[in-house]
């Protein structure tokens, strides 16, 4: 009896195990910038009152995307949501944002329907959607900060 209930154990487990096609990494495939991207992405969120306040997602794009790969520029594409706002630009809201204490070189806000857009992994329907690039200094370690005056400050880290 025991051998017949190991038999039919071993016969479901493998039945179950030989029909699955699909694992994680087969969702990736049509897209690899998109596999390679959730190593570079990172969210935080800035809390004020025990509420959050907003939130920003960091996607690193010198490591992920030939287009932005560059020894002069740090390349990051930054989703903000700013919760209960009507208008979600930071700048306008009175936002900072910087890499290690510096002012981006160009930012230029991004349509969320864009291609570099969807291929993120981790993005916000309700977020505004921004390239900025920092000038690129030797520091390894690279320190994004969000700020506002009256709400605080939340911090992204990623290393080159």
């Amino acid at each position: 009896m025991k051998k017949c209930n190991l038999f039919l154990s071993t016969g479901i487990l493998i039945l179950f195990t030989a029909c699955t096609t699909k694992s994680a990494l087969n969702h990736f495939e049509k897209d690899p910038m998109s596999a390679n991207a959730i190593q570079y992405t990172k969210k935080a969120d800035l809390i004020y009152n025990n509420e959050i306040n907003s939130m920003i997602i960091a996607t690193y794009l010198n490591n992920i995307n030939k287009e932005y790969k560059s020894d002069k520029l740090n390349s990051f594409l930054v989703g903000i949501h700013l919760v209960n706002k009507n208008e979600h630009d930071f700048e306008k809201n009175d936002y900072k944002i910087t890499l290690n204490d510096k002012k981006p070189l160009h930012l230029s806000k991004i349509d969320r329907s864009s291609k570099l857009v969807s291929s993120i992994p981790l993005k916000n329907n309700w977020a505004n959607y921004y390239l900025l690039q920092f000038e690129n200094d030797e520091n390894k370690n690279m320190n994004i900060l969000f700020n506002h005056s009256t709400f605080g400050e939340a911090k992204i880290n990623f290393q080159k």
